[in-house]
């Protein structure tokens, strides 16, 4: 698009050095002779430029699975590089006495819950004292705490996968003897797909949090929303880091991937015409050449946008109007000023 605009402007540079000295001296006796021009009225719309950013695809969730007890690994129940469903177990540890505590701690926890509750029976009725009381209490609550601790160790031997996710690595063999906090393996929540990137100061402030985002990843677009602005920006470069996330069904997006992130920047007015409309005053101003009261006028424009099939442009004074007069033929051979005969072309 940037080769299309230097084109344009050098070849309205080639016209404009050509035709200077003829700009300079509009003719004198108008009524003489009236050029023909052709003019197409075009109308104000909506113009949002695109903010595009370069980044890459990254998992939504990283955890290693780490174990939570001693013990050896007693049945292994996962390949890495599959996928599973939240609750899935991975791994078994070999429980050892952890079965036989519980019991323990169940037959310890009935008695003192038996102890509490005669306790308290006799309490009421004025047979044992506060303090009594309060020591059954204790007890009972200390061997509550004891068995679910039991219990708690015993459910630890079973290593589950807490939301669904692939398994990236593992870091265990069938027979391995783990420690408490050894890694298991790396799970990677894929949906949803996060893109990361960077953006300019100036981009940055035409970014919205749960603002729309069109995303390319290869030659796949998918959308999302903004789900993350940075508050500070990175020392060295002052960019600002965004993530969009975007919905990834079956995992069809993985992390890692180069991306391209299109977000719609406020919209203004302005109008889309053909490139070959710009021309270049005298002054080497970029503008247009427009019709009012069969005369031509020379509005200086801002190019706001090159798509390839022509030009967003607008300018304070165009865009206070819903229409323009542009002339489409003859306009690089007459002068701002100069009366003309028009032929409206609007097909």
């Amino acid at each position: 698009m940037k080769v299309t605009l230097l084109i344009v402007l050098f070849s309205l540079a080639t016209v404009f050095l050509y035709f200077k000295k003829d700009e300079e001296i509009a003719p004198k006796d108008v009524t003489e002779y009236k050029k023909k021009v052709e003019v197409k009225d075009f109308f104000q719309e909506k113009f949002s430029k695109k903010i595009k950013l370069r980044g890459f695809t990254e998992a939504s969730r990283i955890v290693i699975l780490k174990a939570q007890v001693n013990g050896k690994v007693s049945s292994k129940q996962f390949d890495k590089g599959l996928f599973y469903k939240a609750g899935s177990v991975l791994l078994l540890i070999d429980p050892e006495d952890k079965v036989a505590k519980v019991k323990e701690m169940e037959a310890l926890l009935n008695q003192r819950k038996k102890e509490f509750e005669v306790a308290e029976s006799l309490h009421k009725k004025g047979f044992r004292s506060d303090v009594k009381l309060s020591q059954s209490r204790t007890n009972f609550e200390n061997a509550l705490a004891l068995y679910e601790k039991s219990q708690v160790e015993l459910n630890n031997t079973k290593v589950s996968i807490p939301f669904d996710s692939n398994v990236e690595d593992s870091y265990v063999e069938l027979g391995d003897y783990v420690k408490k906090g050894d890694s298991i393996a790396k799970i990677v929540d894929l949906d949803p797909i996060l893109i990361e990137a960077t953006a300019n100061e100036k981009e940055i402030n035409n970014i919205k949090i749960n603002q729309n985002a069109k995303v390319i990843v290869g030659n796949n677009p998918v959308t999302g929303i903004v789900s993350y602005i940075s508050k500070t920006s990175d020392p060295t470069t002052r960019n600002f880091k965004i993530q969009v996330k975007v919905k990834n069904k079956k995992n069809k997006i993985i992390s890692g991937l180069s991306s391209e992130i299109v977000i719609d920047g406020p919209a203004k007015n302005a109008y889309f015409i053909p490139s070959s409309l710009v021309t270049l005053n005298n002054k080497g101003q970029v503008g247009i050449k427009i019709i009012t009261n069969e005369r031509v006028r020379f509005i200086p424009v801002e190019i706001l946008s090159d798509t390839g099939d022509g030009f967003w442009i607008g300018s304070q004074e165009i865009n206070s109007r819903n229409k323009v007069s542009i002339i489409t033929q003859g306009q690089d051979f007459t002068v701002d000023g100069e009366q003309v005969n028009t032929i409206i072309k609007n097909d």
